[in-house]
């Protein structure tokens, strides 16, 4: 672990411009490095849990077609994914319609949901620089109305790659907290190898937090509500026991909007609180919520900046890598002359490396027949332009979770009067006493 000469703090009475320290703290090499192996597992699930194809798609449409970020009724929509989202009624004669179609082919989970959540992941970065918020909204509402399609329509899959996801998010998102805590507060800057360490060993406090809402949801949806639903069953005296236990279900409802708005707004705190305090899942629970609760301004003025602040650095990032493929494949075109094989009018490089895209790093992939060699160089390229665009996604991830750390903090002054380099160390071991004096006994006695 290495030090960092302590710098004045500037911002102490102006609290919310901390925020614009998390893009310095993210790109750190450690973040950033432990950020990209967590997308690198987690796409690496996906793809392999994606040789059970089971979406069904259109065969009408192109590859570009299932980039749209809009299709209207018009069209036929390409999966029935874009139909859940444009036309819900009609998902069931899509599947129906296209499922045993000659030349439909189907595709797998991972590969529909992950595309069509970073299209609108990219449609809510733009959408919050230009200051449309309504698009931003409605780019996030899709984005939970697919979860919700895999959900209902691929069950076992989803929550088995839900599960996995979550299980390497906690690890990586705790260690990313944890070495953003100990650069924001100490001017610190801890390897991988301490803050995975501090977060494997609070990962199951962690992970116990995260999964209570979900618990509290489902026990007091499907426990108790669905109860009162079944006595409502009993001929004649249902109605009437229902209506007697009305309150109770209208009771229990606003119990459980609470938890689910106190879990989307702020249940990302408790990564930042594990980062920044030596806490079970009990106690991070209770401090981000009674911080929600007692400073929620602070906290959406802080989220506002991170979340403006946090899209112009996507954006920055985003440009550097598709400027880097973009002039690395010019120069390439200039001494790469020759047609590729298969007598196709096409030339090498377009048939090895498809030209990038701002907005989708590997291109469109042409339709053409490659010789084996040309296959395999095309493979090869394509993962490495995946490694950069893994790139571009672990920056996001990293600011992600640095933004909430230092977000965590700001509201512990506020709420506390916590001092911002304050923070959970863990205590060296004693020095043993052998050791101790064999060490005085290897340092050379200076003259009296």
């Amino acid at each position: 672990m290495t030090e960092q000469t302590n710098t004045p703090r500037f911002c102490d009475n102006l609290l919310f411009l901390n925020v614009f320290k998390t893009f310095r703290i993210a790109v750190q090499p450690a973040r950033l490095f432990t950020a990209f192996l967590a997308v690198i597992i987690i796409f690496a699930a996906g793809w392999l849990m994606d040789f059970t194809k089971t979406v069904v798609v259109s065969s009408q449409l192109t590859s570009r077609d299932l980039r749209m970020s809009r299709l209207t009724s018009s069209v036929t929509y390409p999966t029935e994914l874009h139909c859940f989202i444009g036309a819900p009624d009609r998902v069931e004669s899509f599947i129906t319609n296209y499922k045993d179609r000659p030349g439909a082919e189907k595709q797998g989970v991972f590969e529909v949901l992950s595309g069509f959540c970073m299209t609108r992941f990219n449609q809510m970065v733009v959408s919050i620089l230009t200051l449309k918020f309504d698009f931003a909204v409605l780019a996030v509402t899709e984005s939970v109305l697919a979860l919700i399609w895999a959900i209902k329509y691929h069950a076992v899959y989803t929550v088995i790659f839900l599960a996995f996801s979550l299980l390497v998010i906690t690890v990586a998102g705790g260690a990313i907290c944890r070495g953003a805590a100990m650069q924001f507060s100490k001017d610190q800057i801890p390897g991988i190898t301490p803050c995975l360490k501090f977060s494997l060993n609070k990962f199951v406090s962690l992970f116990c937090a995260l999964i209570a809402p979900a618990i509290l949801v489902a026990s007091l949806g499907y426990v108790l509500i669905l109860l009162v639903g079944l006595t409502a069953n009993i001929p004649y005296a249902g109605e009437i026991i229902l209506a007697l236990l009305f309150i109770w279900v209208l009771f229990l409802g606003l119990i459980i909007a609470s938890v689910v708005i106190w879990a989307l707004t702020g249940g990302t705190l408790m990564f930042g609180a594990m980062g920044y305090e030596s806490s079970d899942s009990f106690d991070i629970i209770c401090k981000t919520f009674i911080y929600l609760r007692t400073k929620p301004w602070q906290f959406i003025l802080y989220s506002v900046a991170a979340a403006v602040y946090g899209a112009i650095c996507y954006l920055f990032v985003r440009f550097v890598a598709f400027l880097t493929l973009v002039v690395s494949r010019y120069f390439l075109g200039v001494i790469m002359w020759t047609d590729a094989g298969q007598a196709q009018t096409i030339g090498k490089l377009d048939a090895l490396w498809s030209e990038p895209e701002f907005f989708n790093l590997t291109g469109a992939v042409p339709n053409i027949v490659r010789t084996g060699t040309e296959s395999i160089g095309a493979f090869v390229i394509n993962l490495e332009i995946l490694a950069v665009a893994g790139i571009v996604l672990a920056a996001a991830m990293s600011f992600y979770f640095s933004a909430n750390s230092i977000i965590y903090c700001l509201l512990r002054k506020k709420a506390d009067n916590v001092s911002l380099d304050e923070v959970f160390v863990e205590a060296q071991p004693p020095v043993q006493p052998e050791a101790q004096a064999v060490e005085e006994i290897a340092q050379p006695q200076q003259p009296e």
